[in-house]
């Protein structure tokens, strides 16, 4: 695609309203290549590509603003520090996502077991409990018929 896009060819393009590619220019121009100086916008395979990843991020990934900046800034880190092309930093992003995923799920399965380990305390204590009193129980009735076996004896 070597021609220029309007802003309603791009909204097409990304299935948008022409509000939102505004809204998005706006909240994301950092991250945008310059827009041209007239009043009619026209976008660039660039622009596209870039509205492509903010909607990824917002709409697919479920980021906030917020957190989609965050993440354009990550992958402007890792790909100026690292010197890798596009397609190797988003497999890094990927594989860190996926660790980050299998972190929390780790998280959430040890405070579950932590749990688990509470209540099986909880019965250990209660059968513990339950024990003693059978064994004093027992105690106790060992020595009543000791004690009446000595009274009937003696009387």
């Amino acid at each position: 695609m070597s021609q220029l896009l309007t802003i309603q060819q791009l909204a097409n393009i990304l299935q948008v309203e022409v509000s939102t590619v505004r809204y998005w220019e706006k909240e994301f121009a950092q991250y945008l290549p310059a827009v041209g100086k007239n009043k009619r916008r026209r976008y660039t395979q660039e622009h596209v590509e870039t509205f492509n990843q903010i909607k990824e991020l917002l709409y697919t990934e479920q980021y906030t603003i917020k957190g989609a900046k965050r993440r354009l800034d990550l992958e402007r880190t890792l790909t100026s520090a690292l010197g890798v092309e596009q397609s190797l930093n988003s497999t890094v992003l990927f594989m860190f996502s996926a660790i980050m995923e299998e972190l929390q799920k780790t998280r959430e399965e040890s405070r579950k077991l932590a749990k688990e380990i509470e209540l099986l305390r909880q019965q250990k204590e209660q059968m513990e409990q339950r024990l003693i009193a059978e064994q004093n129980k027992s105690i106790l009735e060992f020595l009543k018929c000791r004690l009446g076996g000595k009274s009937s004896q003696a009387g």
